[in-house]
């Protein structure tokens, strides 16, 4: 019986072990995203047609932040206001999103509502 106990324990401590790594792992690799992309993959349509000759909105936004591709070039978007849109995010600094981003909570829903 106490090869059990002693099994659960050794399994225990392995375990607590091992999510603490995972923990400091996630925290020391987080990989931040650009907040220009998010903002202007949520100002797309969200279709993802590939008119524009990416493979998608999201591909179409980082295109759109590295300045591969202007505003215009979502053909879907046109009627919805969407270059007029991705104009004025270009124009703000990146203080000016951070602080859209902590205004909205994070809640990716509201950001066509600030633009």
């Amino acid at each position: 019986m106490s090869i059990i106990i002693n099994a659960v324990i050794l399994l225990a401590i392995l375990g607590f072990l091992a999510g603490t790594f995972l923990a400091f792992a996630e925290k020391k690799f987080e990989v931040k995203e650009d907040l220009r992309v998010i903002f202007a993959e949520n100002l797309l349509p969200g279709i993802n047609c590939g008119a524009c000759g990416y493979p998608g909105c999201p591909g179409f936004a980082k295109g759109f932040v590295k300045g591969e591709v202007k505003a215009d070039g979502c053909l879907p978007g046109k009627r919805q206001g969407v270059p007029e849109k991705l104009n004025n995010l270009a124009k703000l600094s990146d203080d000016e999103l951070n602080k859209i981003w902590e205004e909205i909570g994070e809640d990716i829903e509201k950001i066509k509502e600030k633009f």
